[in-house]
């Protein structure tokens, strides 16, 4: 949002700042960009003088822009008239009427009042809306015939350090990560860290939102402090999270939210993110997390198509699983397992972020509402029922994640349909893992592992030399790793 305050705008500079949007409306579709909400108000927000919500509570009530089941802006035939030059003062004056506040005219309408307003007029569209970069992908196949190598992605081979198991930390490399958290469930995927930005802007006096380290979906993620303690944090900002919703449902997802985050905060293990505070009675609700050091999703990267060293990918297994499994004996599943949600301290042992998040973004079928799916990237992992939205999952949906992720992590793939086993694709890949991944990841329930507790018998027997410790010994990384 550009600088300004509100005693300083006047009905021309906020009504040219509505007519701005609605032109880059039409550029964009003029030149086939996206007029995606999310990408609109990311590419145009800081160009306007006010919240850029507050234009389009006011585009969308006055009907000079429509939106469609897939979140796409575009302009109505009174939009239209608006951008070639007619009915310019009857578009200002009511600019000024809903503006009036921010104008120093008083009486204006908020986003509140608009939201009840809308609640009571908006026809939701009958079917889904599904925000993703890619196309749905079909579950993998562990039914039915192995997965061809046809079905799964290419990418050139760089060799990964390998690494004992029981022994220390993998050596450092030449250009330590960054500290960085990365943000997303069915929140999406984070961007590269960037540093400047916010120059210790205080939230509550609590905190100090600093640089940006990257934006999803759903909101943004900021490196913090904890001015009391003088600790660093993770600042989680979701100000994004409404505009998928089509702002007829702030108030529920505020209560999801908050009912989501104070349950992953009752979870406390050391695989598991700690969530330090959350406040969701703000125009921009955040939440407050331990600041973490890379995620899996930038090691699969790096890697370029060959996975990690299978020590290391059978110890994050372990360690996910046991995270998994000590939420789940709290009633917690998590639902939205992929790399970008797989964060690591800074001694490398695995922290997984972002409980719940699916959930707050689920829209009930029998209200009438469409059900909005939000992120890139966590497709691939869900499970069948989860993506037919079948109301019978549980941790067994987790262990399917899991299954897909362990096999990503030993090949540096997902498995599509007839893939080869991980030991048929990585020759260091022990052969005793194939049942147990095959297992893990069948589409029918009542042939998956029910619960990690029955994946752990499975693995631990197989490894009964205790190569990798035996059941309930969950080995952590004590030094410190530049990794």
């Amino acid at each position: 949002m550009a600088s300004g305050a509100p005693n300083e705008m006047t009905r021309d500079k906020v009504s040219g700042d509505a007519l701005f949007i609605l032109k880059s409306l039409r550029e964009n579709t003029r030149l086939s960009r996206s007029n995606k909400l999310a990408d609109v108000k990311m590419s145009l927000e800081s160009s306007v003088s006010l919240e850029f919500d507050s234009y389009f509570f006011f585009l969308r009530k006055f009907h000079y822009i429509a939106m469609d089941r897939e979140a796409q802006l575009k302009l109505t035939d009174q939009g239209e008239r608006v951008v070639d030059g007619d009915a310019v003062e009857k578009f200002a004056g009511e600019v000024g009427s809903f503006f009036a506040e921010q104008i120093g005219g008083g009486g204006g309408e908020s986003a509140d009042d608009f939201e009840k307003t809308f609640m009571q007029t908006a026809q939701p569209p009958a079917t889904d809306i599904i925000l993703e970069s890619n196309p749905m992908p079909q579950p993998p196949s562990r039914g039915g015939g192995r997965k061809s190598p046809d079905d799964l992605p290419q990418m050139p081979h760089v060799t990964a350090p390998a690494s004992g198991f029981g022994g220390p930390p993998p050596p450092p490399a030449p250009q330590p990560l960054p500290l960085t958290a990365v943000a997303s469930g069915p929140s999406g995927v984070m961007n590269a860290p960037r540093s400047g930005g916010m120059g210790g802007q205080d939230l509550d006096l609590r905190y100090q939102k600093l640089e940006q380290l990257g934006q999803g979906p759903l909101g943004t993620v900021f490196k913090g402090k904890h001015n009391a303690l003088g600790l660093d944090v993770c600042v989680k900002e979701l100000k994004d999270i409404f505009g998928y919703f089509s702002f007829l449902q702030r108030g529920e997802v505020i209560k999801r939210l908050k009912k989501e985050l104070c349950a992953q905060a009752q979870v406390r293990h050391p695989g598991i993110v700690q969530i330090i505070d959350q406040n969701t009675d703000v125009a921009r609700p955040y939440f407050v997390m331990e600041l973490c050091r890379g995620s899996l999703r930038e090691k699969l990267d790096a890697s370029q198509g060959k996975g990690i060293p299978v020590p290391l990918a059978i110890r994050y297994f372990l360690q996910l699983a046991y995270a998994l499994r000590a939420s789940h004996q709290l009633g917690l599943t998590h639902h939205n397992l992929k790399p970008e949600n797989v964060l690591f301290d800074a001694y490398g042992n695995v922290k997984l972020s972002d409980f719940g998040l699916s959930r707050v973004i689920e829209v009930d079928q029998t209200k009438g509402m469409p059900q909005v799916f939000v992120g890139t990237g966590g497709m691939g992992y869900m499970s069948p029922e989860l993506i037919a939205r079948s109301k019978d999952v549980g941790p067994s949906s987790d262990v399917y994640a899991l299954g897909i992720l362990l096999y990503e992590m030993l090949t540096g793939q997902i498995p599509g349909r007839r893939s080869p086993l991980p030991s048929e694709i990585n020759a260091e890949c022990p052969a005793k893992l194939d049942p147990i991944f095959d297992k893990m990841s069948q589409d029918r329930k009542d042939t998956r592992y029910p619960d990690f507790e029955a994946v752990f018998e499975d693995f631990y027997a197989a490894f009964g030399d205790k190569s990798y410790l035996a059941k309930g010994d969950l080995l952590l990384w004590s030094e410190l790793s530049a990794s």
